[in-house]
C-alpha cells in the first residue's frame, strides 16, 4: 500500500475508533435521561432531577434541556458595566 493509501488508512481507523467512544457517551447518557424521566414519573422533584443530570450527563445536553425548560436560565447574563 502507498503512504497516501496507510495514511487514509489510519485516518479511517482513527474516525472509527472515534465513533465508537461517541456511541457508548451516547448509549449512556441515553440511559440516564431514560432513568430521569421514570423518576419524574414518580413524583421526583424536578430541581432535584435537574441537578443529577448536571452532574451526570454530557453538559452540551444538559444546556439543551435547560433552554427548552426555561429559556430565561440558558441565556447568558450581561453584566453591568463596571464604574470607574
Amino acid at each position: 500500500m502507498s503512504a497516501q493509501g496507510n495514511r487514509l488508512l489510519a485516518a479511517i481507523e482513527a474516525e472509527i475508533k472515534n465513533i465508537s467512544k461517541l456511541e457508548h457517551t451516547l448509549a449512556r447518557t441515553k440511559l440516564v435521561l431514560q432513568e430521569q424521566a421514570s423518576r419524574l414519573r414518580l413524583g421526583t422533584n424536578p430541581e432535584l432531577v435537574m441537578t443529577s443530570l448536571r452532574l451526570t450527563v454530557p453538559h452540551e445536553t444538559t444546556l439543551a434541556l435547560i433552554e427548552r425548560v426555561d429559556p430565561v436560565l440558558s441565556t447568558p447574563v450581561e453584566l453591568p458595566p463596571k464604574s470607574s
